[in-house]
Order: C-alpha cells, then sequence, then structure tokens
C-alpha cells in the first residue's frame, strides 16, 4: 500500500511525534486512519526500530485491537503507519459527550472485559502497551472496543523520563513510574483501573492543578471514592487495580478469572452470538 494508494480525507490529530489523518484507499474506497511519524530527526538504529516495531504491531491480530494493516517509509524521514478506523470515535469524547449522564454498570463491564482480553493477549505476547488511556480506546459503529496506540510511544519517546518524554499532564501514570521504576504490564493494569474509573465518574481517577500535586494524589496511593450506584463487586475490582504496590496488583488473567468478569464475558459472547 504505497502512499500514493490512498486520498487523504482530512487530518484528525496532531502530536508530538507528528499527524493523524484519516484517508481513503482509492481502489477499495475503505477509510483508514493514517499516522505520519517524523523519524527525520532519529538515527538509523531508531528509524529501523520504528519500523520493525509497526511489523510487529501489524501481527496483532485481535478482535479488541485496532487493526494495523500497513507501514512504510518515505526518502524524507517519515514513517506511515495504516490502521483500521473506527467510526464510533475514542472512548474519551464518548464520556465527555455524556453530559454527567452515568454508563450503566452492564455497558461499562462489556468495555471493561474488552480491553481487558485486548491487555491479555499484548502480554502474552511479551508486548505493553505504557500508554493505555481513554484517548487510545476506540469504538466502531457496532459499539466493540478496539485498543489503540500500541507501543508507538515506546520507540518513539525510548524513556520514561518524565520531564522529556510526557506532553500534558500524566493521569493515567503508577506510582512506580514516578519512583523510576521499570514500566511492566502491573502499570498496565493501573491505566486500565484509571480507564474504568473515568467510565464510572466521567472524571479521572487523579487529578490536580499542577503536576507535583498530582504525582503527591497518587504517591499518596489513597484510592477515589466509587459511585454508590455501581456494585460492591465492580468497586473492588477498580480498587484492586489502583494497589499502591503493582505486586498486590492483579494481572490481567487474574482479572479475568474472577467470577464477576467470568459472567459479563459470558454474557457478551451469548449476546454476540445472537447478532
Amino acid at each position: 500500500m504505497p502512499l500514493d494508494s490512498f486520498n487523504v480525507l482530512k487530518q484528525i490529530g496532531k502530536g508530538s511525534y507528528g499527524e493523524v489523518f484519516l484517508v481513503r484507499h482509492k481502489r477499495g474506497n475503505k477509510k483508514y486512519v493514517m499516522k505520519k511519524i517524523q523519524l527525520k530527526n532519529a538515527s538509523t538504529r531508531e528509524r529501523k526500530a520504528a519500523q520493525q516495531e509497526a511489523l510487529l504491531l501489524k501481527k496483532l491480530i485481535h478482535p479488541n485491537i485496532v487493526s494495523y494493516k500497513d507501514s512504510f517509509q518515505d526518502r524524507t524521514g517519515y514513517l506511515y503507519i495504516i490502521m483500521g478506523f473506527c467510526e464510533g470515535g475514542d472512548v474519551y469524547n464518548y464520556l465527555k459527550n455524556r453530559n454527567g449522564l452515568p454508563i450503566d454498570e452492564s455497558q461499562v463491564m462489556v468495555w471493561f472485559m474488552q480491553i481487558a482480553l485486548a491487555l491479555q493477549f499484548m502480554h502474552s505476547n511479551n508486548i505493553l502497551h505504557r500508554d493505555l488511556k481513554t484517548q487510545n480506546i476506540f469504538l466502531t459503529k457496532h459499539d466493540i472496543i478496539k485498543v489503540g496506540d500500541l507501543g508507538i510511544a515506546r520507540v518513539l519517546e525510548g524513556s520514561w523520563d518524565l520531564a522529556t518524554t510526557r506532553v500534558g499532564t500524566p493521569y493515567y501514570m503508577s506510582p512506580e513510574l514516578f519512583s523510576n521504576q521499570p514500566y511492566n504490564h502491573k502499570s498496565d493494569v493501573w491505566a486500565l483501573g484509571c480507564c474504568v474509573y473515568e467510565m464510572l465518574t466521567l472524571k479521572h481517577a487523579f487529578s490536580a492543578k499542577d503536576l507535583n500535586s498530582l504525582v503527591y494524589k497518587i504517591l499518596n496511593g489513597k484510592v477515589p471514592q466509587m459511585p454508590k450506584q455501581y456494585s460492591t463487586q465492580l468497586g473492588d475490582i477498580v480498587k484492586s487495580t489502583l494497589a499502591l504496590d503493582p505486586k498486590n496488583r492483579p494481572s490481567v488473567p487474574q482479572l479475568l478469572r474472577l467470577p464477576y468478569m467470568k459472567r459479563h464475558i459470558s454474557q457478551f459472547l451469548q449476546s454476540t452470538d445472537h447478532r
């Protein structure tokens, strides 16, 4: 899929690393998302690593992960990654547009377990997401969850030095990252807990007026109050994902084996069988 195979419809995102466009394939007329990543100033090794990362992501075929169709580099130093387009937008904007109206627990659980299934698949392939947030969780037109933006940040950022690699306030960063401990699969679990809390309350689990106050709140280890309209089972699961010590957080497979999660997984599978 060379670059001239696509018509650019519009720009849908812009970050420190590059731009994101909605494109249409000229032959099949199908819409895709195209990431244009600036690698001009990167070393040959970094460029090669980014290309390898894109190829690795292409192999991650799972119903709840945004599909990676192709990737290529041009002579001007840009890496292009072609991905599936999710018509329903991202969960962050979905929650923002609720205008304070709570989401049913059954709906939260359907999303929760789909994100968990995507993470389990990634972790079983020794891949960490590293940047899970509601802006990176997408919905199809049939309301199926697709986790996106996998691992690209890892290649581009190289390290997790807060001062040099993060843009904006890191709401989803786990306590161990502020103590210069390496990122691991339990850090993804923390971010998952933050996303589910956001679905329940329509606000961030940890927020503050500045970075220092935010770090203090996260390291304080006090899990914010869950809304009373949701079950204690769900509240307890979310609290467990936000345990201060990563050793006390469940792994994703452990989460999915919990009776409450298993019940919702079987209900979801039954509902998809009848579609």
